[in-house]
C-alpha cells in the first residue's frame, strides 16, 4: 500500500495519527482556495469528439517531464515498473507481448539516460525532440503504472501492443492530444513560471522522487520533489477547487516521515501544472494552520512511535496550553495595545 492508499483508510495509523494532531485541515484548505482564486482556469487536453483523456496518466507523465527538466530522467519506480512487468494479470498480456515490452523498456532507459545532465534540461526543447521526449514520458508512466500496481493491470496500453513491438511502436502509439497537453503545461512552467527558477537551482538542491526515513512503513511512499527545501507535490487537476484533506494530510504525511530531517524541509507546496500555480506555506504556518499543538521533531518522533507500534520514537508530551499557534499569512495584524 502508498501513503495515499493508508491515507484513503481512516482507520490505518497514520490517518488516525494525523486527524489527532493536526485536525484542522480546513483551514490549510481556506487559505489554499483564497490564493488559488488569483490563477487563471486550468487548462484542459485537447481530445477528438468522443476520446477521454486519462488523466491519471497525463498526471505522472507531466511529471516526468518536470522531473528531467530538473536532471532526473529516470527513477526507481520506472526501472522497477521494467522488472514487475514479468507479472502478469491471469494470462494477460501474453509472454510474447511482456517480452517485448521488457525489451522496449530496457532501451526506453537508454534513450532516457542521455537527458541526464546535473544542469537540468530546458523546460521546452526543439519541436521534434520535444514531442519524442514526451511521448518517452507517457511509455514510461506506464512502466510506472506497473510497478504502482506491482504487475499488470488490463487496460494498461502498453500491454495492448504487438509481440514484436519496439521502443518506437510504444512511442508512436501514445496519442496525439497527450503531446499537445504536456507541452502547454510545459510553457507554463516555463519563465515566468515557477520552475525555471528551480531548474536553475545546484544539483545538490534539488531531488526528484524523494523517499523518507518511515517510507516503508507506510508502504514505500515516495513524493515528487524537493527543491531548495521546498517539498512540492505537483497536481494537474482540472478541478484545482476539488482539492481536498487528502492532499493535505498526503504533504504532511511526507514531511513527518522524514523523521531524521535528512531533507531539511523548511516549506511543503501544491504544484498546479495546469495553472503554472505553486501555492506554499512555511512549515511552521503549515502546521499551525493545520492546529498543531507541538513542534515538528516532536510530531515526527511520536508519529514514528506509533507507525513502528512503539519499538521507536517517544509518544507526544502534554500539551502546553501556554504555548501560542503560529498566525497564518493571511490573518489580520494582531492589535498589540489598547494604547
Amino acid at each position: 500500500m502508498s501513503l495515499t492508499s493508508h491515507l484513503k483508510d481512516p482507520r490505518s495509523p497514520i490517518s488516525r495519527f494525523l486527524a489527532e494532531h493536526l485536525p484542522d485541515t480546513k483551514a490549510v484548505l481556506d487559505d489554499y482556495r483564497t490564493r488559488l482564486a488569483r490563477f487563471p482556469a486550468p487548462l484542459r487536453p485537447q481530445v477528438e469528439a468522443g476520446l477521454k483523456p486519462e488523466y491519471r496518466m497525463l498526471g505522472h507523465t507531466i511529471d516526468h517531464r518536470l522531473r528531467i527538466s530538473l536532471g532526473a530522467p529516470t527513477g526507481a519506480p520506472i526501472k522497477e515498473g521494467i522488472v514487475r512487468a514479468i507479472i502478469d494479470d491471469d494470462g494477460w498480456p501474453s509472454q510474447e507481448v511482456i517480452r517485448a515490452v521488457q525489451k522496449a523498456g530496457d532501451t526506453m532507459l537508454e534513450e532516457l539516460a542521455g537527458y541526464h545532465n546535473d544542469a537540468g534540461q530546458p523546460l521546452c526543447l526543439a519541436s521534434a525532440d520535444e514531442d519524442r521526449l514526451i511521448r518517452l514520458c507517457h511509455v514510461a508512466s506506464s512502466f510506472e503504472a506497473i510497478f504502482r500496481h506491482c504487475g499488470w493491470l488490463r487496460g494498461n496500453t502498453l500491454g495492448l501492443c504487438a509481440a514484436d513491438a519496439t521502443l518506437d511502436d510504444l512511442v508512436d502509439a501514445v496519442p496525439h492530444y497527450v503531446v499537445g497537453d504536456i507541452r502547454q503545461q510545459m510553457q507554463l512552467a516555463a519563465d515566468p513560471g515557477p520552475f525555471e527558477n528551480m531548474r536553475l537551482l545546484p544539483a545538490s538542491a534539488r531531488v526528484c522522487g524523494p523517499v523518507f526515513d518511515g517510507s516503508l512503513q507506510v508502504g514505500g511512499a515516495d513524493a515528487d520533489f524537493i527543491l531548495d527545501g521546498a517539498l512540492i507535490d505537483c497536481k494537474a487537476t482540472i478541478r484545482p477547487e476539488r482539492i481536498s484533506r487528502a492532499e493535505i494530510y498526503q504533504l504532511a504525511g511526507y514531511l513527518l516521515l522524514d523523521y531524521s530531517d535528512t531533507h531539511s524541509i523548511s516549506t511543503v507546496a501544491l504544484y498546479l501544472s495546469r495553472q503554472g500555480a505553486l501555492i506554499d506555506w512555511s512549515v511552521e504556518e503549515f502546521l499551525g494552520l493545520l492546529g498543531a499543538r507541538h513542534e515538528l521533531p516532536a510530531l515526527r518522533d511520536a508519529c514514528r512511535h506509533t507507525l513502528t507500534d512503539g519499538r521507536h520514537g517517544n509518544p507526544l508530551p502534554p500539551v502546553d496550553p501556554s504555548r501560542p499557534l503560529p498566525r497564518p499569512r493571511s490573518a489580520p495584524a494582531a492589535q498589540q495595545s489598547l494604547f
